[in-house]
């Protein structure tokens, strides 16, 4: 499995966002609204989502989020194993 699944980009506008990535650039999304809470984009080998930056800070950390400048870029990376054991031990690397 040895990949990362998901590439998470925090946006402050998911308009403005959606519209540069499906409408400019052209990336192909199963998503048709221009304002969803939470757009993934169908790239090769690996996901792209668009996620609202704000929220994006409250799920690495409801009651602490982290913000922009304190060394969170609003990126963030899934890496998928096959078991919760294994959660544990790349963590530990």
């Amino acid at each position: 499995m040895n990949k990362i699944t998901c590439v998470c980009l925090g946006v402050r506008n998911m308009e403005k966002a959606i519209r540069f990535y499906r409408d400019g650039l052209g990336y192909k999304t199963d998503c048709t609204e221009n304002n969803p809470p939470v757009c993934f984009f169908n790239t090769p080998g690996t996901k792209f989502e668009l996620y609202p930056l704000d929220l994006l800070a409250k799920d690495i950390n409801q009651d602490h989020p982290p913000k922009i400048g304190d060394g969170f870029g609003g990126i963030t990376l899934a890496y998928n194993v096959k078991s919760k054991e294994e959660v544990d031990e790349t963590i530990e690397l």
